[in-house]
């Protein structure tokens, strides 16, 4: 015996609307619909909030190594995928981090 595919997001939408036209309880409109209440209040939930948006994965070690340049007062910061960044003396902190974030979470 199949069972049939659970309603996705548009079909629990059509649902939560059709209840609130419908006039009826959300206990008789599910009852009638052989829906448990505790599925259309987590879906009502759901769907009334915003995404949210998914972690990356902090990197576990982020290597610090003085420029082989020779150019004094310089960092150079091996990120994943071959990439490197270089630091100077007076770089700004925050955006050095902001930029860390932005880059690991493409790789």
């Amino acid at each position: 015996m199949n069972k049939s595919p659970r309603p996705g997001a548009e079909e629990w939408r059509q649902i939560i609307d059709g209840q609130q036209s419908s006039g009826l309880t959300v206990a008789a409109y599910c009852l009638e619909r052989r829906i448990t209440q505790g599925s259309f209040y987590t879906w009502k939930r759901r769907l009334r909030s915003p995404a949210k948006p998914k972690r990356s994965p902090k990197p576990a070690f982020v290597e610090v190594t003085p420029s082989r340049a020779g150019t004094a007062g310089t960092i150079e910061i091996c990120l994943r995928g071959e990439r490197h960044l270089l630091a100077r003396r007076g770089f700004d902190r925050e955006l050095l981090i902001e930029l860390i974030r932005a880059l690991e979470s493409i790789a």
